[in-house]
């Protein structure tokens, strides 16, 4: 006999105490009683069953079943299901002031105040409202709802799942011109559909958004000065008193955004010469550039601010230029000529903007550089390793040192080196520190083929590659060169991202960009002078050696903590005096046990002659004292260091004076105050006003009426003529008067695959092999589960197989049972690059996001080439 449970409605003599015996009124609706099985509690076979009955439905009452009550939710009224009445007619409600009903025959001195008393009137009433008909002696204003929609005719399909809301409302009023006053010849205030008085569905409505001029471009600002738009809905409320009677939502602010984007790609290279000229306007000294074809098509960019001339006149010694993408409209690659100052913050020397990375281009923005800095080569540059540009930089500046960012080197062979340090214990090591390590060209040669023998990798190309460049990026060959506190192209990767991070995107037109590049400098100059503020302090001294003493009142904050962490490490070496004159250090603690690191360092200390030399030639290569050398400094107790061995690049005093004024705008106006002053007091003078003005209903009237008068007062004066220190830019400085110049293609950088514009291709590139079967058909046709074309949705019930491993996405997630195959075990799947431009974009990511991708860009490009 079957033992599944079966239900039948209870008898009405039941003796139970079920709810079901409770007596319910007729108009009240029924209590509904099911059985449902208690959670977790299997079913038991003790529990009887009765034969059913032709018509009736058996039940088996089972202890682990309980009854529950459950009251439907509350349906709608009857009246509601009924089709509306078109003559039913709606007013305003008790909440519209009696003075604020329009009346016939109302009169108002203006038309303005006529349209403004009945948009108050719709706005409280919750309606909105429009300018109808405009004749010469009357106007009407209707209830937006008024007539009806002929936008798209009968047989055309919709675009927008959106239909119109006007429905033929006759609400509206006439207002007429009687000699030099307007009244309300005729007022209809019944309208034919229901009211929306609330304030947060009238701030909706198209009539009642606040976009006066002066509060859009506060917005306007706002967004242009990057705000996020969520952090602009909390200014807005904040000046609004709460989110309510913000009449602006966030949709409208992402719409105002959008506009003001195109608006502002409209004639933009028109717009970024101007800017150009306004620049050299307020500093003649401002460079630009501006390389175009024969048809006046922008190709190349390149503009230096006189701060930045300035800032090369001091610290011109050691530069980086690197290149970096997703910073502009046109996908132009940004170059940057980056070095440091005297408080080791990065500065800018110039920018370039770049429609490829061809050997001319480079060769076209290296040599602006040098005419824009009048010929003046740094002693060294730094960039990656990218072919066209060394042979830019071998044509244009000839007298500079090119060296190779060491980072760059390594990070290009990650994924071959974390093989070779997998198989060869020990080798990550040794290579690492005949990298850093060794003094001389010899020394690191003697210690990579030492390397080389004992873990038989001669023959490996890696390898092979890195050692036939040492010469370009190996410290060993630099030795003797001033770089500075620089081996790597890190200053400008940091800049870059700086840059993209707070400043721009991949939609910034280029006169914004060129704006936002002169705000970037102004954050960094003001760095600098909080830094300056900060090193005039006492300096924060360990010992009581008069030589950090000295060497305190002379290096900036950030050079002097260099020299107490050099002075700290100098304890770890001890010294042994070979002559008068001449010492040997070598490392006094348990360290290394490669012969090339445990060496004994040469040092001349000759107080009389004023001569201090290391054989690491640290001093030489980074203008500070080494620790070999502070160790002797203080074992022979010399109290002072000549001054040649202080470079000014790193004194308090590192700026020189210039034959122009470094300032790249007219601080002051004509009276000698500054112009940021006024801008301060006028907006700390017009908050307070806001803030008292709000708090009763009189202030806001007194405040009205005195702020109009005086910004009435305030337009009639005369504004001031702002001293310039150049000539009004007409002059033809950059060699294209006359000439129209259109906007730049969008660039093809060299991390794309297509040229741009160019179809996405979907899938493995080149030939199918179709070696592989698809995980969802089973086929050998070269698509995978992704792309299959046989793909079906399915819905996954419960806990049945259907749904397993489809309730979620194929994300990145680090969670447990993600990424597991059929076999439960823990491999990764590695995704397949489906579209060219998302391998664009990962090119174009920030080299200190590069440590990340490299692997999994690899096991993809691996997949693909199966």
């Amino acid at each position: 006999m079957d033992s599944s449970p079966s239900f039948h409605r209870r008898a009405p003599d039941d003796p139970s105490d079920s709810p079901e015996n409770m007596v319910v009124p007729d108009h009240a609706l029924p209590h509904i009683s099911f059985r449902t099985p208690s959670h977790g509690t299997g079913t038991s076979g003790a529990s009887s069953s009765t034969g059913s009955m032709a018509g009736e439905n058996p039940t088996t009452l089972h202890p682990a079943m309980h009854l529950s009550t459950i009251t439907p939710p509350q349906p709608v009224e009857p009246h509601e299901m009924m089709t509306p009445d078109p003559n039913a007619r709606y007013i305003h409600g008790d909440q519209v002031h009696q003075d604020c009903i329009p009346k016939e025959n109302m009169v108002f001195a203006t038309e303005e105040e006529g349209y403004a008393f009945y948009m108050q009137y719709a706005r409280a009433a919750g309606f909105g409202s429009k300018k109808h008909k405009n004749k010469a002696m009357s106007r009407v204003y209707a209830c937006s709802r008024q007539g009806s929609s002929e936008f798209y005719k009968e047989a055309e399909k919709r675009k927008r799942g959106k239909m119109s809301k006007r429905i033929g409302c006759m609400a509206s009023v006439k207002l007429k011109l009687r000699g030099k006053e307007w009244f309300y010849e005729r007022v209809e205030l019944e309208h034919n559909h229901t009211l929306n008085p609330d304030p947060c569905e009238v701030k909706h409505m198209r009539s009642h958004k606040n976009k006066h001029p002066v509060m859009m471009d506060y917005v306007d600002g706002l967004q242009h000065s990057g705000v996020s738009p969520n952090a602009t809905v909390n200014v807005l409320t904040e000046l609004h008193g709460d989110y309510g009677h913000m009449l602006m939502n966030a949709r409208d602010l992402e719409n105002r955004r959008a506009a003001n984007l195109r608006k502002e790609q409209v004639d933009d290279v028109k717009k970024l010469v101007t800017f150009f000229n306004e620049c050299r306007a307020q500093n003649p000294k401002f460079y630009s550039d501006i390389d175009y074809d024969s048809e006046g098509v922008v190709k190349n960019i390149f503009w230096s601010h006189a701060s930045c001339q300035a800032n090369y006149a001091e610290f011109k010694d050691v530069v980086t230029f690197d290149t970096t993408y997703r910073s502009n409209f046109y996908r132009m690659p940004l170059g940057m000529f980056v070095g440091s100052n005297h408080h080791l913050q990065n500065v800018i020397f110039g920018f370039a903007l770049v429609g490829d990375e061809t050997e001319e281009t480079f060769e076209w923005v290296f040599r602006t550089f040098q005419r824009c800095m009048e010929g003046k080569d740094p002693i060294c540059i730094l960039t990656d390793q990218d072919q066209a540009m060394a042979n830019a930089i071998r044509r244009v500046f000839l007298e500079t040192i090119h060296r190779l960012c060491r980072w760059h080197m390594l990070n290009k062979h990650t994924v071959e080196l974390n093989k070779l340090y997998y198989l060869h214990k020990g080798l990550e090591e040794k290579l690492l520190t005949a990298v850093n390590h060794p003094l001389t060209p010899l020394e690191f040669e003697n210690a990579w083929k030492e390397m080389v023998t004992e873990h038989g990798l001669q023959n490996d190309p890696t390898l092979r590659g890195l050692y036939e460049h040492r010469a370009s990026w190996i410290a060993a060959y630099f030795k003797g060169i001033f770089c500075g506190t620089m081996t790597s192209t890190q200053r400008s990767e940091s800049t870059n991202r700086m840059v993209k991070r707070y400043h721009v995107d991949k939609s910034t037109p280029l006169h914004m960009f060129a704006r936002r590049m002169y705000q970037m400098l102004q954050r960094r100059k003001d760095d600098e002078g909080l830094e300056t503020v900060y090193s005039q302090d006492p300096p924060d001294t360990k010992t009581n050696y008069h030589l950090e003493h000295q060497l305190g009142r002379i290096y900036t904050r950030a050079v002097f903590k260099k020299y107490q962490d050099a002075y700290f490490a100098a304890t770890s070496f001890r010294t042994k005096k070979v002559d008068t004159c001449n010492f040997l250090v070598y490392y006094g603690r348990e360290g290394p046990t490669f012969s090339w690191s445990q060496h004994e360092f040469k040092v001349v200390c000759n107080e009389e002659e004023e001569k201090y030399t290391c054989e690491c030639r640290g001093w030489e290569h980074t203008g500070l004292l080494c620790p070999h050398l502070i160790i002797v400094l203080i074992n022979e107790q010399i109290q002072k260091i000549p001054s040649q061995y202080v470079l000014r690049r790193y004194s308090r005093n590192a700026h020189i004076d210039l034959p122009y004024d470094r300032n790249d705008t007219v601080q002051t106006g004509p009276d000698g105050s500054s112009l940021s002053c006024r801008n301060s007091d006028l907006l700390s003078e017009a908050f307070s006003t806001v803030q008292a003005g709000r708090r009763s209903t009189v202030a806001y009237k007194r405040a009205m009426t005195v702020l109009k008068e005086l910004r009435k007062q305030l337009e009639e004066i005369p504004a001031d003529e702002m001293p310039v220190r150049g000539e009004p830019a007409t002059h033809d400085e950059d060699g294209h008067l006359g000439t129209v110049l259109k906007a730049p293609p969008k660039s093809k950088t060299k991390g794309s695959r297509t040229e741009a514009g160019a179809e996405q291709i979907i899938g493995a590139r080149g030939p199918k092999l179709c070696t592989r079967s698809c995980g969802n058909c089973g086929l050998f046709e070269g698509h995978n589960a992704a792309t299959c074309t046989r793909r079906q949705q399915t819905f996954a019930v419960g806990g049945s197989s259907a749904g397993k491993g489809r309730g979620r996405g194929r994300g990145r997630g680090r969670g447990r049972g993600r990424g597991r195959n059929e076999k439960g075990k823990g491999v990764m799947r590695a995704r397949r690059r489906l579209l060219d431009d998302v391998e664009e974009e990962d090119e174009d990511e920030d080299e200190q996001e590069k440590d990340y991708e490299a692997a999994s860009e690899t096991s993809c490009e691996s997949d693909d080439s199966d």
